[in-house]
């Protein structure tokens, strides 16, 4: 490995994971591929993760102090302190499987003028248990190769896309000016990916080669799923609608905008606050079978409501319905 300029710097930012950075580093030191730095961003720790961090004696591993600034802050940080031109992500409470970087470095020299390489991922509870993401859009179930159109998969089905299964071009964040959202806590890391998908093309594989911890201490995506509005870093990006490819692309642009909205829709009216549903409706623009869609939603009784959702668990059919209803399922 040359001292000066590993093929991959990976980015962890780090914040109170005592109990998990150490395991995440080690999975990283295990790649099969070695041609690396780590660049920990510690975001002001209270915890001791910092000095386990410094106590793993590897000189590929580099620590960077700041003060607390939040997940994008550090990530900015620890891409502009890189020395590579490839930029992995990890998050310091998930785990790489050691095929993870080799993936990426063939994705890479198969597609080298590609925006972003990402792979598949597993997603396990604290009980061990292990499940798939829901693939749609792809040519294949075994796939490699370019996303036709990554606004349709993730509309379709799961977020391709994941932070601790991703790798970017430095010179993408450097030349496009695109970096994480320094003023927004939430959606930070989708609404990179957004940006890059609309302006370069993607590379996936679809095999699993990381493993999304989805039950631990300070993990932003529960906080997400429960905020009632929607999440501005979504909304901005109708604002670079016109980067994108083709026309087709736009349009899957807008319904994925659609379902974050219907979906924020949803957990009000589980909340019963048709207030937030009336300010979602009147504030942000809709297809117009979405628009209908949501009064809809606003106007069924919520005791009926209920009963579907319980339904929707216990039935495949009314499950289906409630899908192409409410959840996308059905939306062209």
């Amino acid at each position: 490995m040359g001292e000066d300029k590993p093929f991959f710097s990976v980015v962890i930012p780090l914040y109170n994971k005592q109990n998990h950075v150490k395991e995440t580093i080690e999975t990283v030191l295990a790649q099969t591929f070695q041609d690396f730095e780590i660049v920990v961003v510690n975001d002001g720790s209270k915890d001791d993760s910092a000095k386990m961090v410094e106590a793993m004696r590897d000189e590929r591993i580099r620590l960077i102090n700041q003060e607390n600034a939040g997940v994008s802050v550090a990530r900015n940080n620890g891409i502009k302190e890189a020395k590579a031109e490839y930029i992995a992500f990890l998050d310091a409470d998930d785990l790489w499987l050691p095929e993870f970087l080799q993936t990426i470095y063939e994705l890479r020299q198969n597609f080298p003028d590609a925006g972003l390489y990402a792979t598949a991922y597993k997603k396990r509870k604290a009980n061990g248990e292990e499940s798939g993401i829901d693939i749609q859009g792809l040519p294949s179930k075994d796939y490699i190769g370019l996303i036709p159109n990554y606004f349709e998969s993730i509309v379709k089905g799961s977020n391709l896309v994941w932070t601790s299964a991703t790798c970017i071009p430095k010179k993408v964040f450097v030349e496009n000016n695109i970096w994480f959202p320094e003023d927004e806590k939430y959606g930070e890391d989708q609404y990179v990916w957004a940006r890059v998908a609309l302006e370069k093309r993607i590379v996936y594989n679809t095999k699993e080669c990381a493993i999304y911890l989805s039950e631990t201490e300070n993990n932003t995506a529960f906080i997400t799923d429960r905020l009632e509005m929607p999440l501005p870093t979504k909304i901005n990006l109708m604002n670079y609608k016109n980067l994108a490819h083709n026309e087709d692309i736009k349009k899957w642009l807008s319904l994925y905008i659609d379902k974050h909205l219907l979906n924020k829709v949803i957990k009000n009216k589980k909340n019963k606050n048709g207030k937030n549903i009336l300010k979602i409706l009147c504030t942000n623009k809709f297809t117009f079978i979405n628009h209908l869609k949501i009064i809809f939603i606003l106007l069924i009784p919520n005791i009926l409501f209920d009963y579907f959702i319980q339904k929707k668990n216990k039935s495949k059919k009314v499950k289906q319905f409630f899908k192409a209803i409410l959840f996308f399922k059905v939306i062209e």
